[in-house]
């Protein structure tokens, strides 16, 4: 008995287990979120320091996707969406860019405070 919903079934069965399925957000736990001076470029940066439970999720997230595009987005906007080199395993993100002044600390402010959720995933289209 061949039915197409176990074919169905079986093609999903071997798409997960080969990784080619899309994987859901990883959300980040956030035990502490401030804007701080990278001392390298004296530009002001928010530093995302994670619990150790997301630190491990996340260093084994950017080992999975060393060489891909991520989108690390707040409040579900995108606010940074670098290529992963090499895997991230110290528990800390540093964001810089060109953010609107006073935007960072809002950042800071709401994910401290609870109110804003930090998701990482595989960027959807991944450029040539």
């Amino acid at each position: 008995m061949n039915s197409p919903a176990r074919l169905i079934a079986a093609i999903a069965v071997m798409l997960l287990a080969c990784g080619l399925a899309m994987a859901e957000p990883l959300t980040l736990a956030i035990a502490k979120a401030a804007v701080v001076s990278d001392q390298a470029s004296g530009q002001m940066v928010l530093s995302l320091k994670m619990t150790a439970d997301s630190a491990k999720a996340f260093a084994d997230f950017t080992k999975a996707n060393v060489g891909k595009v991520v989108d690390l987005s707040v409040e579900g906007a995108v606010v940074a969406s670098p290529r992963l080199v090499e895997p991230i395993l110290g528990g800390e993100v540093m964001l810089n860019g060109a953010f609107a002044p006073g935007e960072l600390r809002h950042f800071a402010e709401r994910i401290s405070a609870g109110g804003a959720k930090v998701t990482v995933e595989v960027k959807a289209e991944q450029p040539s």
